[in-house]
Parts: structure tokens; C-alpha cells; sequence
């Protein structure tokens, strides 16, 4: 058997050039030569493998999504509250899943459950005070803790910030010279506007000017003592017979449904008065500062003066967890690079019964179709051909009480190799043609599906998404939420926490109805055939973005509601 020819000979034969030409070819032509003889063999390969993805998505059945759906959110799994027995459940069901696919655990100890701390704190009322020189405070009487995270004992410089309001635009600072790390930071109500300034002039919080929430948080305040509005004193006996609770991960992080970090103290018209005594002449001028419209000025209290707020709080700690597996990549490099998918698992649970006597909170669409959904892609990926990325699946806890899970992984270590988030929550309801039955209004139509994110954050999203529409069927993809102050783009969904971390995040769902967060969520309102369709799409999109060349990133403009945001 002879000797192949190199490529580059057999072109120059091809071409006719005679052997004493065929040396001063120049690189470039002789590259683009070769890259001619073998493009169409590149692109029957790739064609090959998109058929293959294709076929494998068709494998994604109205019937076994239907099945899962009816496991998750049977009645012995009691709606999936964070933490229950019956989330237990839920998870053990996809754990096993995961297991018979020999999709690699990620959690602890070589399990597919990940773990992280709750904290909850319950305000002692008979022992929190405050201390001022020879003043001392209790809690109830004479201050009220509106919100708090953790206990302990807090001490430092009073600094008052009158409205607390920053607006380049408006020529208003309140913080101009201050500074407020170690420090307790006295202001008015959120509601105070400077005389002859309106909400409308101030435009969007965070973009176009600031308040006592967002300075005090980033240049570390102790917390937030809030001046007595008429209003606030109206409500002052009944916010006295609750007992604030802290709830939220040990180390909180994120924005997105956490609670605020700081502790929030109201203040009494006696404390203010000790505070500030005669700096402004009398204490009256901070007093009425917000009724009239008219702030004393920013200043620093004598830093020898300091006050003392002692958190006293009995807390516990409890452990939920997310169910997580991994599927490595092929391509030696890429698969360094993780594609996150992820469902919340867990389900709204409520209280009492409704008028038919049913005290289950079921949670079928919200979110038992987007897990079903999720274990069906994972299902499609393990069978057909492997994308270059790896892909981390995620079925998280927590959603419905504050993005606990979703916060947790997003700003931890499994989120350090992730280049993108694709979000599958509530995937199982349907608009009938012409129907204005109430709480139907906003639901998609038959066969349609909604997709968030692309068009606001990443060009190679937006890419992708038009080859899902072009070459993939599987569903109609509208788009009508892909507006950047609306609420389903941010913060509503567990792609927050992502978004907030510079990911550019892919959502899909079908749109909210009547039986949202209500008793009346049940399997059998829901249209199998559309969770088959939204499946399918969200397995093509994600194959398509892990198997791509070209790394996903949050490059287009950040949206005014991610102000905060670097993108990666």
C-alpha cells in the first residue's frame, strides 16, 4: 500500500501547478486550501451532531414529564416546603434519578445534597437595649428593632444624613464629607423628599440617585436609625407586640428577595431628643424636619459621644439543602467552562384550607414542571451526543422564601467555572385560543413558550436563540418579558443571584395564572403537551450554548435594574 499524498500535494495537483510553483505558495493560500478540501467533511460532522441533538430531544415525552410532575407534586409530598419531610422526599425522587443516569454527585460526602446554614433569629424583647452616655433605652418603650439579621452588640458614632438622598443629577448629598463605616447613620423616613423635590424628578432608585439603604450598606454602617415620622408613631403599639425574627444563609449575600443586612432601629421622639439635644438649637428641628420638608444639615456627632444597641436574639440553625449532579464536557479544554441549569424544587406552601376543603399546596406548575422539566434534559443529555462544556444541574431550595439555594450556589464555589445560567420554572400551563377567563390573561398560547435574557445581556445568547428559531420546532419562543424593568427579567426567578454574580441568564416559562401560590396549583390543570415543548427547547438552547466555540458573556449593556452588576 503506497504513501497518501500530503493535502497540500494533492491541492496542487488538483490546481495543476507545476512542482517548481508549488513552493512559493504562500501559508495563507495553502491554510485556506486545506481548510476548503475539509469544510465540507467539518460540516457533515457538525450536521451530523445537530441531527443527533435533534433526535434526542424528540425523546423528551409529554408522558414522562407528566409522570414526574405527578410524583413531585403528589399530596404525599405536601406542596415541598424548605425545609419538610416532604421536600426530603422530592429530593430522594431525584436523587435516584440522578443515580440511574450515573450523573456525577456534587453535594457533600459524595452525595447529590447540598447543604448550607439557616440562621433564624428571634428578637429578645426583655433583654435588646440601647445605651447613650447615662441614657439607657429598652426595646419596646423607647426604640423599636423593625429588622435585624444577627444578634450582638453594636457601638459607634452617630452620624445624621437628614433625607439620606444622593442625586447627581438633582444636586442633592446628603453624605458629602461623612463617613459612615462604624457607625450608627440617623435618617428620616424613606417617604422624605427635600422641599420641592418629587419622585418622578429623583427617577430610578439605585440609577439615578441612592438612598439610606444603599449608602449606609456600602460604606459599612452599623445600621439604621430611623427619625419618628406622624405615621410611624400611629403604628408604634402594634409593631411592639411582634418579635422581629432574622431569617436568612449565615453569611447572607446577594440582593434579590434577601433580607436587608443591616439592623433597622425606629427611633422615639424621648431618644431623638437625647441624641441630638441642642445641636440644631433644639431637637425639634429634626423632629418636624420631615413634616416640613426643611433637613438640618449633615453632620457627625461628637465622636467621644457613642451609641450602644445590643441585639439580644435566641437563634437556630437549620441545614436545606439543593440537589445537584454533574455532567462533565467533552472537549479537554471547554469543559473547564460549566453551563448551570437549574429549577427551585421546593413549592409555596400556605396555610389553611380553601372553599372546596383543600389544604394542600400542591405546587404542580410553580415548580414541579420546571424540575420534571430539568431531570428530562438531564435525561436527553446523558443520551445523546456529549455538548464541549460541562453542565451542572441544580434543583435548588428555598425559592419561595428568598432565593435561599439559588443565593447560596450563585455566590459559592461551584459558581467560580460557570460561564452561563438557564432558569426552567413553571412550564406547564396554557392559554386556550380566544380565552379571557380571568387569571388566564397572562399565559402563553399553545405551543408557546417565553425566553428571557438573551436580548438584554449576550450577543452569543441572542445568536444561539435565533438558531433555536430557525432550525429547532419545538415551540414558539415569545419574548414580551424581555424588558429591562420588568420583574420576570429581574428579580423575580432563581437567575437572579446569576445575574447579580456578571452571568448573562436564560429564562423559560409559560406565565402566571389564577391558581398561583394557591391550593388549587394540581396536576390536573396542567397541558403536558406545552412542558414537552418548553422542555425540549430549553435541552436544544442549552446543548447549543455548552457545545459552542464561542464562550457566553454578559456583553451588552447592563440593564438600569443590575446597576450593581460587573459583568464577567
Amino acid at each position: 500500500m503506497g504513501v497518501q499524498a500530503s493535502p497540500v500535494r494533492r491541492i496542487g495537483t488538483i490546481l495543476n501547478l507545476q512542482p517548481a510553483m508549488r513552493p512559493i505558495m504562500s501559508r495563507s493560500l495553502r491554510l485556506l486550501l486545506v481548510a476548503t478540501l475539509f469544510l465540507p467533511a467539518l460540516l457533515s460532522a457538525q450536521s451530523s451532531r445537530l441531527r443527533a441533538v435533534e433526535a434526542t430531544a424528540t425523546t423528551i415525552r409529554a408522558a414522562d414529564l407528566l409522570r414526574d410532575v405527578s410524583i413531585l407534586a403528589s399530596d404525599a409530598f405536601a406542596g415541598r416546603a424548605t425545609p419538610s419531610v416532604g421536600f426530603d422526599s422530592a429530593a430522594s425522587f431525584v436523587a435516584r434519578q440522578l443515580r440511574a443516569l450515573r450523573i456525577t454527585p456534587m453535594g457533600d460526602s459524595g452525595t447529590y445534597l447540598l447543604h448550607y446554614p439557616l440562621v433564624r433569629a428571634v428578637l429578645d424583647t426583655t433583654q435588646t437595649m440601647a445605651m447613650f452616655e447615662s441614657s439607657h433605652w429598652m426595646v419596646g418603650k423607647d426604640f423599636l428593632v423593625t429588622s435585624f439579621l444577627t444578634p450582638g452588640l453594636r457601638n459607634g458614632g452617630v452620624v445624621y444624613v437628614g433625607h439620606g438622598i444622593k442625586s447627581q443629577k438633582l444636586g442633592l448629598d446628603a453624605y458629602q464629607g461623612l463617613d459612615l463605616k462604624g457607625k450608627w447613620v440617623v435618617a428620616h423616613s424613606r417617604l422624605s423628599l427635600p422641599e420641592g423635590v418629587t419622585r418622578e424628578q429623583l427617577g430610578t432608585v439605585g440609577v439615578d440617585y441612592t438612598t439610606v439603604l444603599e449608602e449606609a450598606r456600602r460604606q459599612g454602617a452599623l445600621g439604621i436609625l430611623t427619625v419618628p415620622s406622624a405615621a410611624l408613631l400611629n403604628g408604634w403599639d402594634a409593631s411592639r407586640r411582634r418579635a422581629p425574627v432574622g431569617r436568612d444563609l449565615q453569611e447572607t449575600v446577594g440582593r434579590a428577595y434577601a433580607p436587608y443586612p443591616l439592623p433597622q432601629v425606629l427611633a422615639s421622639r424621648a431618644m431623638i431628643e437625647s441624641l441630638f439635644g441642642s445641636t440644631f438649637g433644639t431637637a425639634a428641628a429634626i423632629l418636624t424636619a420631615d413634616s416640613l420638608r426643611h433637613f438640618p444639615p449633615s453632620l457627625v456627632l461628637n465622636p467621644s459621644r457613642q451609641l450602644s444597641i445590643h441585639l439580644v436574639a435566641q437563634t437556630d440553625t437549620v441545614r436545606p439543602y439543593n440537589v445537584v449532579g454533574f455532567v462533565a464536557g467533552s472537549d479537554p479544554v471547554l469543559k473547564n467552562e460549566w453551563v448551570i441549569i437549574g429549577s427551585h424544587l421546593d413549592g409555596a406552601v400556605g396555610r389553611g384550607a380553601n372553599a372546596a376543603g383543600d389544604s394542600i399546596f400542591n405546587a404542580a406548575d410553580d415548580n414541579a414542571t420546571g424540575s420534571a422539566g430539568t431531570m428530562a434534559i438531564a435525561r436527553a443529555l446523558m443520551a445523546g451526543p456529549r455538548p464541549k462544556r460541562s453542565v451542572l444541574f441544580v434543583w435548588d431550595s428555598g425559592e419561595e422564601t428568598g432565593l435561599w439555594g439559588s443565593r447560596f450556589l450563585a455566590y459559592g464555589p461551584l459558581a467560580k467555572q460557570a460561564v452561563t445560567y438557564i432558569n426552567v420554572d413553571m412550564i406547564g400551563r396554557t392559554k386556550a385560543p380566544g380565552s379571557d377567563a380571568p387569571g388566564e390573561q397572562e399565559l402563553s398560547g399553545p405551543g408557546e413558550v417565553y425566553v428571557v435574557g438573551p436580548g438584554l445581556m449576550s450577543t452569543m445568547h441572542e445568536r444561539i436563540l435565533g438558531q433555536v428559531v430557525r432550525d429547532f420546532h419545538f415551540a414558539t419562543l415569545n419574548r414580551r418579558y424581555e424588558k429591562p424593568d420588568h420583574e420576570f427579567f429581574y428579580p423575580r426567578t432563581d437567575a437572579a443571584p446569576y445575574m447579580e454574580q456578571g452571568f448573562p441568564a436564560i429564562q423559560f416559562f409559560t406565565g402566571l395564572h389564577g391558581d398561583y401560590h394557591r391550593q388549587s396549583d394540581e396536576v390536573i390543570k396542567l397541558d403536558p403537551a406545552k412542558m414537552e415543548a418548553a422542555a425540549r427547547t430549553a435541552y436544544v438552547m442549552l446543548w447549543l450554548v455548552a457545545d459552542d466555540s464561542e464562550r457566553p458573556r454578559f456583553d451588552k449593556p447592563v440593564p438600569p435594574s443590575l446597576w450593581f452588576v460587573t459583568p464577567r
